[in-house]
């Protein structure tokens, strides 16, 4: 039976609370979004371009960009070894990566729309396009 190295106890800065992981290549750090700050962002300086983007968001000029061809309908059974391992390592990554995005986007979405629509909108519409690239994967 293999035996895993033992996992150090983490330090605590006070009971209960734990210092912060030093970010490594194999330890990236996790982020957490402060929603009010975002809300407060001054954007009036760039509002004409930020209404500009809302606008290309909406028209979907991607809608028709991830679509199923036969190109990927084929099967893919012939991959193998380390290149088989390779792309479902890429697959998975992209699908995680894609949807913590989208869940990220929606909840900004989400959180802004009273309190800063164009960039709720604009999250909005991030949202819908991450969420899009995903399933097109799956």
């Amino acid at each position: 039976m293999a035996k895993s190295l033992q996992t150090p106890e983490p330090e605590l800065l006070k009971p209960g609370v734990k210092a912060p992981v030093q970010e490594t290549l194999l330890t990236p750090r996790f982020y957490t979004t402060d929603f009010d700050a975002v809300a407060q962002l001054d954007i009036s300086g760039h509002e004409l371009e930020l209404r500009a983007i809302v606008n290309e968001l909406r028209a979907d000029y991607n809608r028709h960009h991830f679509v199923r061809d036969s190109e990927f309908q084929q099967s893919w059974e012939h991959i193998d070894g380390e290149t088989r391992r390779a792309f479902i390592d890429f697959l998975e990554r992209s699908c995680t990566s894609e949807f913590s995005g989208f869940l990220l986007f929606k909840e900004l979405s989400r959180r802004l729309k009273d309190r800063n629509p164009i960039l709720a909108e604009a999250f909005q519409f991030m949202a819908r396009d991450e969420h899009r690239l995903n399933t097109q994967r799956i």
